[in-house]
């Protein structure tokens, strides 16, 4: 009699037991995401600071650059920069704004597919700008067969594919929000 006591009551138990297991693996589960989260808006801000100092650079430049850059070509890379800030404050509030804690994971995936979209968008559309400016800059009297000419080649050679190689990486972590456990 004892023997289907004990049976009845794991039975009722087990089923509690069960369920706080699986709260712990969720609090785990989020507590990881967290820590993904947390990476993300790190990078997301030193990029912005990066791209800032850039900006201030850029700006100034016509005081202690050795190159002396027409203002208009000046203007549109300005330009440019500036718009990749404003998206880069923009992806970082949307990303900032994911309720781990709250949201169900279809929520999470809705909005890190958004902010994929608008990274992807915004890194586009500066490569569309800078590449042909600074290619058919590069062919200007100033620049054709100079180290002028050499040098911004290398330039945006080594500019675009360390950012691409940051996308890319920014992407993966963005995937591990997602699906936490390839980590």
């Amino acid at each position: 009699m004892e023997l289907e006591e004990l049976k009845q009551t794991w039975k009722s138990v087990r089923s509690h037991i069960d369920s706080h297991i699986s709260d712990e693996n969720a609090i785990k589960i989020t507590r990881a995401k967290n820590d993904i989260k947390s990476r993300i808006l790190k990078r997301a801000r030193r990029d912005g600071i990066f791209s800032i100092i850039c900006l201030v650079l850029m700006v100034l430049s016509p005081f202690w650059a050795p190159m002396k850059f027409p203002y208009w070509w000046l203007t549109v890379f300005c330009l440019t920069l500036f718009i990749s800030i404003l998206y880069g404050i923009k992806i970082y509030c949307s990303i900032k704004a994911i309720n781990l804690w709250d949201y169900t994971h279809m929520d999470i995936f809705i909005a890190i597919i958004s902010i994929k979209k608008m990274y992807r968008n915004v890194e586009l559309a500066c490569a569309a700008v800078i590449i042909p400016l600074l290619i058919w800059f590069s062919f200007t009297p100033m620049f054709i067969n100079t180290w002028r000419m050499f040098f911004t080649w290398g330039l945006t050679v080594l500019g675009f594919s360390l950012e691409y190689l940051l996308y890319r990486s920014n992407i993966k972590q963005l995937n591990k929000l997602i699906n936490w456990e390839r980590e």
